[in-house]
């Protein structure tokens, strides 16, 4: 139920808009799915029903299912060592964002935590300053440095919350789907492989045409993937490289108005603020 409750939530609504925003940019920036039919349907049409795609062929989808369990238990052959090296990159991708995301997680969770904390230690400082009065104007000092640390706290979990996350998720989910497409290549490359050694031993006759089909279709999918990759890669440099940046200057931001909090900066430490923001931004 907490789950069905927080899909409505307008944090969450929020945070799905603008997701959704960023996906159909990215759609609309790609050579080949910037010019299909359903995007085009999708941005354009008043109404979608008439639109929607009927469930059908369910047999001939299950064959594929089928068909690619088979080719999976099978495998390959000879795939091209170029593909090799790309599922190899993508399997150490995976797993480095998982463990980045799921630390961001944890970091996001202790700070909120931490922000509970501070909500409920400032107001001590200020009730205690009204039964001390040698002590009142020292005690209501820490109360509003207590109350500023709060502030730019909440503040840094809302930037890593809108900046760093969303990013991170969104190259989880992007390395989920390019090992599914790899899958798909390397089953279609199997059942390739496995058709035309049937031919090569006479055992089926006439599938000259379905062995050059499937030949086709290997190599398309292998030019499609190889198009993708260097796009991709060059996408989720900016994107990493950018939300990275980003929490860094945040972070910085962040300790020197909590520092800033209880005493002056001096300074050396704004000199030494200017150099490190001009090399994250050399970056």
């Amino acid at each position: 139920m907490k789950g069905m409750v927080e899909r409505f939530n307008d944090d969450f609504i929020e945070t799905r808009r603008k997701a959704l925003h960023r996906f159909l940019n990215k759609i609309s920036e790609h050579p080949i799915l910037s010019y299909s039919q359903h995007f085009k349907v999708f941005l354009t049409a008043q109404e979608l029903t008439s639109h929607k795609k009927q469930r059908s062929g369910l047999p001939e989808q299950d064959g594929e299912t089928v068909r690619a369990v088979a080719n999976s238990v099978r495998g390959l052959r000879n795939r091209p060592e170029e593909f090799t090296l790309m599922q190899e990159y993508v399997e150490d991708f995976s797993n480095k964002i998982c463990s980045v995301d799921k630390v961001t997680q944890r970091i996001i969770k202790e700070q909120r935590e931490y922000l509970d904390e501070l909500k409920q230690y400032g107001p001590t400082y200020t009730q205690w300053a009204g039964s001390e009065e040698d002590l009142a104007e020292p005690l209501k000092g820490v109360a509003r440095c207590v109350e500023g640390c709060s502030k730019e706290t909440e503040e840094q979990i809302q930037h890593l919350s809108e900046v760093l996350v969303p990013a991170l998720h969104e190259y989880v989910l992007c390395a989920e789907t390019l090992k599914a497409v790899m899958r798909r290549r390397d089953n279609i490359q199997a059942e390739f492989e496995a058709k035309n050694e049937a031919l090569a031993s006479r055992k089926p006759e006439n599938q000259e045409a379905e062995v050059d089909g499937l030949a086709d279709r290997v190599e398309l999918a292998n030019n499609a993937l190889k198009g993708d990759w260097s796009r991709w890669q060059k996408g989720m440099r900016t994107d990493l490289k950018s939300a990275f940046i980003s929490t860094a200057e945040k972070n910085v931001d962040y300790y020197e108005k909590v520092s800033s909090r209880f005493r002056p900066i001096t300074k050396k430490q704004a000199i030494i603020h200017t150099v490190y923001k001009k090399i994250l931004l050399q970056i």
